[in-house]
């Protein structure tokens, strides 16, 4: 039985080539960047204060076979309808990604079209691209393949976006620090890594809020100010606070 898309490992049928992702492009795509997870992989994550690296994504050399290496799965799709890899989703601002460089491969079949950029820092040629041979002449294989950015999106607008029902996948190899994120609940309909049962919005919601709330009382007790505050006014230690 042939594995899904997302858990193929990446081969020499599937790559583009290399770009580098600039402050040009993260202003013409506009968006975010997706990461969902669930209860103990978010409590991690902000314990740590950066997103890690927590998965897995696998390449198949030439020569050597099937490679896998640690990354943590992210993407550019907000999905409306709910994210089926958990509850609980961090989204961040795109211009985490500039300055880091990505190997591009891309895979479509009769339903789906599917774009995967995968963080790679290294300059070393891990695949070279052939290119089709034209009137019977057979042309070399090119080792450093640059590819523009903006060939996997769409014009619109003096901008970009991303093709219609097309699926982008990102795999970093480097963390993503937690500054300027931002965390809520989703629907959760159906877990594909089967952690769960599936969650729907409003149990989502709440376990966000609850986690907001352990987050803050860990974030005042660190705080100078709020030390001070307790010095002086001990009785309030205890209280409840509602945040409004």
């Amino acid at each position: 039985m042939t594995e899904p898309d997302y858990k193929r490992p990446f081969a020499q049928a599937d790559f583009r080539g290399y770009f580098r992702w600039n402050k040009e492009l993260t202003q013409k795509l506009g968006g975010y960047l997706y990461h969902a997870c669930h209860e103990d992989e978010l409590r991690k994550i902000l314990d740590e204060g950066k997103l890690g690296l927590r998965s897995k994504w696998s390449l198949r050399l030439p020569k050597h076979g099937l490679c896998t290496a640690p990354g943590t799965w992210t993407g550019l799709n907000d999905y409306q309808r709910g994210n089926r890899y958990g509850p609980l989703l961090i989204k961040f601002q795109l211009n985490v990604l500039n300055g880091r460089h990505f190997m591009v491969f891309r895979r479509e079949d009769e339903t789906r079209k599917r774009c995967f950029f995968v963080q790679y820092e290294a300059r070393i040629p891990v695949y070279s691209f052939e290119p089709p041979a034209s009137q019977g002449q057979t042309k070399e294989p090119v080792l450093w393949r640059r590819v523009k950015a903006d060939a996997s999106f769409d014009e619109s607008s003096g901008g970009l976006s991303l093709k219609a029902g097309a699926i982008y996948d990102i795999v970093i190899t480097h963390p993503i620090p937690l500054d300027g994120c931002s965390i809520s609940g989703v629907k959760h309909p159906i877990c594909i890594p089967g952690k769960c049962d599936g969650i729907d919005l409003m149990k989502s919601r709440k376990l966000a809020r609850e986690i907001a709330v352990e987050q803050f009382h860990i974030w005042m007790k660190k705080n100078d100010e709020f030390r001070r505050f307790l010095d002086r006014f001990p009785g309030a230690s205890g209280a409840s606070i509602n945040l409004k």
